[in-house]
């Protein structure tokens, strides 16, 4: 009986389950309700088993609908992957990659990243889009981007993460918070007026972790989650930021303050590429992963010919 199910009812029926209602779904395909009920109907009966409870709201999966929405997914998703991946090869790679950058990322390598990408491959449509880690992981979660870029503030704990660059993190502000202009100790930022993002931020987190080992109290003045915000704060105000090395000297801010590395012990910042498992990466994506991945090792190993800020 499996011979008679084609791929568009099973996008229809993924539709239906993502929709929840026979009726949405019939107006998301441009289809009349009884059509799409009907299709429903001659599925649940090609695979002699139900699919949804019906209710006075819609419709939910059964226990046999939950398994059969993760297969038709499955097949549903490598039957696009077979189209692109066989355009590809013919025509090389081709459609939309979505990226997501953090902030200063963004300002360094965007229109590097277009140039390379317009230049080798004219098919390729680049979306990007930027926020924190935590907005990013979400994304990739849900398949809404195709690469991200993600920070973490521990050592990577799988052998094959694609760590790109490590820094470590420095107070920064308009002037030295003590008299040995170059590091500062985790415990003498007891009580000083700091501009941090909101928790859940790895950097927070890992903040606050380290403070408490130490008992130290964490003043903080101003939460932002905006690195634009926070520079607008410490440029007006006797307060301080908690930035990586590699992004002071990247953004040249070493230039208008004083950024003293932290120490005792020192945070490490990692920079790690990741890319969506959900639908499977096109071609299209795989090269514009090795493009970024290239563009950003290449600035942060200039970096470290300059000197010890990655």
């Amino acid at each position: 009986m499996a011979d008679k199910i084609d791929i568009q009812t099973l996008r229809l029926f993924l539709k239906i389950a993502e929709l929840g209602n026979i009726s949405r779904a019939a107006d998301a395909c441009g289809l009349s309700q009884p059509s799409v009920s009907r299709s429903l109907k001659a599925l649940e009966q090609s695979l002699n088993a139900p699919l949804f409870h019906r209710t006075g709201h819609g419709v939910q999966p059964t226990a046999i609908g939950a398994l059969a929405i993760e297969r038709a997914r499955m097949v549903v998703d490598g039957c696009d992957g077979f189209v692109r991946d066989i355009r590809e090869q013919a025509n090389g790679p081709s459609g939309i990659v979505s990226v997501a950058l953090l902030t200063a990322y963004m300002r360094a390598f965007a229109a590097d990243l277009f140039d390379e990408v317009r230049r080798k491959y004219p098919g390729v449509m680049l979306r990007m889009v930027e926020s924190f880690s935590v907005q990013h992981e979400e994304w990739l979660a849900k398949g809404q981007v195709d690469i991200a870029l993600i920070t973490q503030y521990r050592a990577p704990r799988v052998a094959n993460e694609d760590v790109l660059a490590q820094s470590d993190l420095a107070l920064v502000g308009q002037k030295p918070p003590t008299a040995d202009k170059s590091d500062i100790l985790f415990r003498d930022l007891n009580g000083l007026p700091l501009v941090l993002p909101a928790t859940p931020n790895g950097l927070r987190v890992r903040m606050e972790e380290e403070a408490h080992r130490q008992g130290v109290q964490l003043r903080v003045i101003f939460e932002a989650d905006s690195l634009e915000a926070q520079l607008a704060l410490i440029r007006r105000y006797d307060c301080y930021a908690i930035w990586s090395e590699h992004l002071v000297r990247q953004e040249n801010y070493d230039s208008e303050f004083h950024a003293c590395r932290i120490t005792q012990p020192s945070l490490p910042r990692y920079v790690v590429l990741r890319t969506t498992t959900h639908p499977p990466l096109s071609r299209a994506a795989r090269e514009v992963a090795l493009i970024l991945r290239r563009l950003i090792g290449n600035a942060h190993q200039i970096c470290n010919n300059n000197g010890p800020c990655s």
